[in-house]
């Protein structure tokens, strides 16, 4: 057999998470601390912001584990949840001023829980730290969110007080595309209160500024008020929702999704019994970079990096692009540790040329090799898409 379905692996909660061992919320938060500071540069060691961290860091990761095991927990932490706006301050509790900061910081969040939460299973079933490792994804993936959605606030409000400045009368904003202009509301200053008693020489008291913006104006900046949707495992979505395989640059497939593109070039070798492996390459949290980019940096950055993967490619592999930031290649004549060194130039390519912000662009691959995973090209790609999202709940490249 070398089609058929995805095995099936929602994000499901995990009943017999060890929640109750990992109920230490302070040496969680202590955990993200190290490995922050493990992973930032010597000169930017100072930056994060420990003060913050410490007073809310415990309530954040305490929220998370609870999730792994409950989906009203997880609910807490979504847009109507009313430990919403703790998520939202997971870049900000850490320092992070910027879209790439948070995903930085939500990097080492994840990976730092996984590290606590790996400590506490002990000869585990794979399918049950499969199911951990989808589920910590996905719990992380709501918390990244909402600090991106935060993100995309506080850049529209300063780009919002920036244009308005402290008085003037509103201006009218050509409209993007065609639409009808964009009335942009004027700033009024803070009025005293006149009918307050006069306090002698006492000091006004200062007004903290609003760090938020109205939605309107977020739209009128081109700033998503909230994320795009979020990427999902392909053993979780169905087949519609792929997107098509069309990058200039890899081979098209013309009206033919990713999925099977990589399924029947897959097929074809594993009828002529052909050893081969499919490998699935993900630039960590693309699509959350990119709907909070402003100025264009991460799509160049992201761009350079899917150059760079496919210079590494020999000219009997096959290409297929599912969507920005994510590719899949088909090796033929592979076997598994030629596919590991494949997937390690490709890793090591990334970090080369993926700069954003001063910071490389992290990568995530998963293998599926025929024969050790095989011999269904269903199973082997499904195989190398886990092995995405293990990588990354592990914070490791390669799972």
């Amino acid at each position: 057999m070398t089609g058929g379905s995805y095995p099936a692996r929602p994000a499901r909660p995990v009943a017999d998470a060890p929640i109750a061992a990992l109920a230490d919320a302070d040496a969680l938060a202590k955990g993200w601390l190290l490995t922050l500071i493990a992973g930032a540069p010597l000169q930017s060691v100072a930056e994060v912001s420990t003060d913050e961290l410490a007073r809310e860091a415990p309530q954040l990761c305490k929220a998370i584990i609870a999730a792994l095991g409950s989906d009203t927990a997880l609910a807490r932490l979504e847009d109507d949840g009313d430990l919403h706006a703790v998520a939202a301050r997971a870049g900000g509790m850490t320092g992070a001023t910027d879209a790439a900061g948070s995903m930085a910081a939500m990097a080492a969040l994840r990976a730092s829980l996984w590290n606590a939460v790996a400590e506490e299973l002990h000869h585990p079933e794979p399918e049950f730290v499969g199911a951990l490792a989808t589920r910590l994804s996905r719990v992380c993936d709501v918390v990244a969110a909402a600090a991106l959605a935060q993100d995309a606030r506080v850049f529209a409000a300063s780009q919002f007080a920036d244009a308005a400045g402290t008085k003037h009368a509103a201006q009218v904003e050509p409209g993007v595309s065609g639409e009808p202009p964009v009335a942009v509301k004027p700033v009024e200053p803070d009025r005293p209160d006149e009918s307050a008693a006069p306090s002698g020489d006492a000091e006004p008291t200062p007004v903290a500024p609003d760090t938020t913006a109205p939605d309107d104006v977020i739209a009128h900046l081109g700033v998503a008020a909230t994320p795009a949707p979020l990427p999902v495992p392909i053993s979780m979505a169905p087949a519609e929702v792929f997107p098509k395989a069309a990058a200039a640059g890899f081979p098209r497939v013309a009206e033919e999704p990713w999925a099977r593109a990589v399924i029947d070039r897959l097929s074809r070798l594993l009828a002529e019994r052909s050893g081969c492996a499919v490998l699935a390459v993900e630039i960590n949290d693309a699509d959350r970079l990119l709907a909070a980019d402003i100025r264009g940096e991460a799509a160049a950055a992201i761009e350079r990096a899917e150059r760079a993967l496919r210079a590494e490619l020999r000219p009997t592999d096959t290409g297929v692009r599912e969507r920005d930031g994510r590719l899949w290649v088909v090796a033929p004549d592979t076997s598994l540790e030629g596919a590991r060194g494949l997937a390690r130039r490709l890793i090591a390519a990334v970090t080369a040329v993926g700069d954003l912000h001063g910071a490389p662009l992290r990568t995530s691959v998963g293998i599926g090799a025929s024969p050790p995973d095989g011999e269904d090209a269903a199973a082997l790609v499904a195989h190398a898409d886990e092995g995405v999202y293990a990588a990354r709940a592990a914070g490791i490249a390669l799972a």
